[in-house]
């Protein structure tokens, strides 16, 4: 069995235990996170970095940023933050976790929506679901700068990169990968 760093006792309890919780905590997610994937970061990031203390925010963020730049963002994130908590297991049950609850509830309701997507009742509730969802991406965005903008470079990156992507429409990908040059050339020649 593949091990994650966290896992402190890969062949006891405290590691089934772990990954059960990790299914448990994704499947929840995938099941009350309405909004699509970025919805889905502000309670990842409680249960697992603020919560369980499974992941740094380092680790965090470096999870989000790899699904930025892969094909099927949420689930290569998942699947990062699962390998951290539990190994391949984690990794597994976590994309499950995750896609499962959508998957069922589109299949049960896709009819019907169809039908009452115009509804008043309806459009009422998907945009308050779509305000919270904008609060929630606030939050974490907020709590992702605290643990990330800690040097004058990191916040220039960070102002640059929203500049960039924002009000310039920037491909978010070259965004990355030019923030990630940045930071490669800045640690090449000042070191760490």
């Amino acid at each position: 069995m593949v091990v994650a760093p966290h896992a402190q006792n890969p062949g006891g309890g405290e590691m089934t235990d772990m990954l059960w919780e990790f299914f448990l905590i994704t499947l929840k997610i995938g099941a009350l996170a309405f909004g699509g994937g970025y919805a889905m970061i502000t309670p990842l990031h409680y249960d697992l970095v603020t919560h369980y203390g499974w992941l740094t925010e380092t680790e965090f963020s470096s999870a989000v940023a790899v699904g930025q730049i892969t094909p099927g963002p949420l689930m290569i994130m998942v699947a990062f933050m699962g390998y951290k908590v539990a190994g391949l297991p984690g990794a597994t049950l976590g994309t499950i976790g995750l896609f499962l609850p959508s998957a069922l509830i589109v299949l049960a309701i896709a009819g019907s929506y169809l039908r009452f997507k115009d509804a008043p009742i309806v459009q009422g509730a998907m945009r308050g679901v779509s305000l919270a969802v904008i609060g929630l991406l606030a939050a974490v965005v907020i709590e992702l700068g605290r643990g990330a903008l800690s040097t004058p470079l990191d916040v220039l990156i960070g102002i640059a990169a929203f500049v960039a992507a924002g009000p310039l429409k920037r491909d978010p990908i070259a965004v990355l990968l030019g923030a990630g040059l940045i930071g490669l050339v800045h640690y090449l020649i000042v070191g760490g």
